[in-house]
């Protein structure tokens, strides 16, 4: 019995080690070394965030995240289509908070050498999007 107890504690004890290292999502990281971020958009904090190549200066992509939802970026190095854009940068946009989901959108991009995330802040205050609008 005491076995069987040891055994249960040891599974949960696991479980709650390396849930972080599954997928979730936040501000300020994972806690390790996964190439992800999280940007999300608030009221007095709404973000634009946009990926630069830094070998020409081009901006290759850009979006203004919606104030109540985050951005989730992740790379995956050596998986893109060509020699100039090797990796894949992942991405989606869901509603702020949410810890875990897939992210539906890929695009490929430089290696990490290359590439820049700039996040820039917009003007404030930014009100909500309304959705469902009684009139």
């Amino acid at each position: 019995m005491a076995e069987r107890r040891l055994t249960a504690f040891t599974l949960f004890a696991a479980a709650l080690t390396f849930a972080p290292i599954a997928g979730c999502y936040g501000p300020g990281g994972s806690f390790y070394s996964d190439d992800r971020y999280t940007y999300v958009s608030k009221e007095w904090q709404p973000w634009t965030v946009s990926l630069v190549d830094t070998r020409t200066g081009e901006t290759l992509w850009t979006v203004d995240v919606p104030v109540g939802q985050q951005l989730v970026v992740s790379f995956r190095e050596g998986t893109g289509p060509n020699r100039n854009k090797p990796d894949l940068m992942s991405w989606d946009l869901m509603e702020a908070e949410k810890y875990t989901g897939a992210l539906r959108n890929i695009v490929p991009v430089p290696p990490s050498h290359a590439r820049r995330l700039e996040p820039t802040l917009r003007p404030v205050p930014e009100a909500p999007a309304q959705q469902g609008v009684k009139g």
